[in-house]
């Protein structure tokens, strides 16, 4: 007997079946999600990835851009923007991909000119003086963000070990900072700048497991027909795309690429920027375009809130998402540290030392953790960032003024001056996301 296909009885056959891995056994999507982590960790731990140039490349700037702020977008959207999260996620991630535009300018046609310390021409004595200060605005942000990767490291660690209250997260971060700073200040940190590679391929295991999950999840309810948005609605102001201002730190990781000079030619480095930046716009509207059906859950607007919103999804999702934020944070955390070092030393012409400036940033991220919240500092790297960005912009702009920069000199150099205006705003009118109405 010929089977005849109809599409009522696969569609039937599949919401049964999907109906049935979505309520039925916990194991099986346990089993799912650690096969998708087992799996991105053995191509990424592999042969092939690890002797490709590009991966490498790429890898830095990856890891900055999702470690950032992947674990907290998802409440800080919902208690911003609500279900219209995935379009103000779009538009954040677009302006961050045309300001790596600026970034990748600069490596092709500035960064040869302010590599020469004693430029002989006026305008390239103007970029240079324009890129110390661009590195010095970059130094601070770092010491926010480190700030912020420590303190996100210490609340999920407490609240994962059902310790709760404002104290112990903040006890945890000041602690790994002084063992970082002291390190540094003793020894320098080149023995740790190995765990950067490992905690960049656990991350990317414990996101892509996530998205699978979350995926995994979605389907199940469209499929059975159980779907519903949240009734979350934020009132629309100014102050909405203030908070999405003082969010930006979420997007930000892409100009390390811009300080790989000494591993990779411009060439590569512009390409490994453009890969990163697209795969984590895929990643980041991905998660936040699934995770919207789980934003009626979050309770309030919390750092952690991830954690027990993933339970929703599987039994070993929680224990999967510390893992990485443990491993993930405190590598970011070790890099930036190392990359403040590096950018002091070189600002100031070796007069004050790496070393020197590990014990600094150990002081200013104690003094930041006790002093602010973590929301609060979110919006404090954001503004930190978006300054070193706006400078960024500007040095584009003016060298595609030039004269001899062609016909449409004008043009560029008109996009780099908008961005330069549209990075200044998120420095001056970011607050913080808690000043949301939850």
């Amino acid at each position: 007997r010929r089977y005849s296909w109809k599409p009522r009885r696969v569609a039937a056959s599949m919401t049964g079946a999907l109906s049935f891995l979505g309520n039925g056994p916990a194991w099986i999507v346990d089993g799912l999600i650690l096969a998708a982590a087992a799996g991105i960790l053995v191509v990424l731990f592999g042969r092939r990835t690890r002797g490709s140039e590009l991966w490498r490349a790429t890898a830095t700037p990856l890891a900055s851009i999702i470690g950032s702020g992947f674990l907290v977008v998802a409440p800080l959207l919902a208690f911003t923007v609500g279900n219209w999260a995935l379009l103000a996620m779009a538009g954040m991630t677009a302006l961050a991909y045309l300001v790596g535009g600026a970034l990748r300018y600069n490596i092709a046609a500035v960064e040869g000119i302010v590599e020469n310390n004693h430029p002989r021409d006026r305008d390239g004595r103007i970029l240079l003086g324009m890129e110390r200060v661009s590195k010095i605005a970059l130094a601070f942000a770092y010491v926010i963000a480190i700030a912020f990767y420590l303190d996100l490291l210490g609340a999920f660690a407490s609240h994962y070990a059902g310790i709760h209250g404002e104290v112990w997260p903040r006890v945890i971060a000041t602690a790994l900072l002084l063992f970082i700073g002291g390190v540094g200040a003793w020894r320098g940190l080149r023995s740790l700048e190995g765990f950067e590679s490992v905690a960049v391929n656990i991350k990317l295991a414990v996101i892509g497991a996530l998205l699978v999950g979350l995926a995994w999840h979605d389907t199940a309810l469209v499929a059975t027909g159980t779907w519903q948005l949240a009734d979350l609605a934020p009132a629309w102001s100014f102050d909405t795309i203030r908070r999405l201002c003082g969010a930006f730190l979420i997007i930000q990781g892409f100009e390390t690429s811009r300080y790989l000079a000494r591993a990779y030619d411009p060439a590569m480095r512009i390409r490994s920027m453009r890969l990163a930046q697209r795969i984590t716009t895929t990643i980041y509207l991905a998660f936040v375009g699934l995770a919207t059906l789980l934003f009626g859950y979050f309770d309030s607007l919390s750092e952690t809130g991830i954690i027990d919103v993933s339970a929703r999804i599987a039994v070993i999702m929680p224990p999967l998402l510390v893992l990485g934020a443990l491993v993930s944070q405190f590598g970011a955390a070790t890099a930036d540290t190392l990359g403040a070092g590096g950018i002091v030393e070189e600002a100031t012409g070796g007069r004050i030392g790496r070393r020197t400036t590990y014990a600094a940033v150990a002081a200013l991220g104690i003094t930041l953790i006790w002093a602010a919240d973590i929301f609060a500092v979110i919006a404090y790297a954001s503004r930190a960032f978006a300054l070193f960005y706006a400078v960024q912009c500007a040095m584009a702009a003016f060298h595609a003024w030039r004269p001899d920069q062609g016909k449409r000199a004008a043009w560029r150099a008109a996009g780099f001056a908008a961005l330069t205006l549209a990075m200044v705003a998120v420095a001056v009118l970011g607050i913080p996301a808690e000043s949301a109405d939850a």
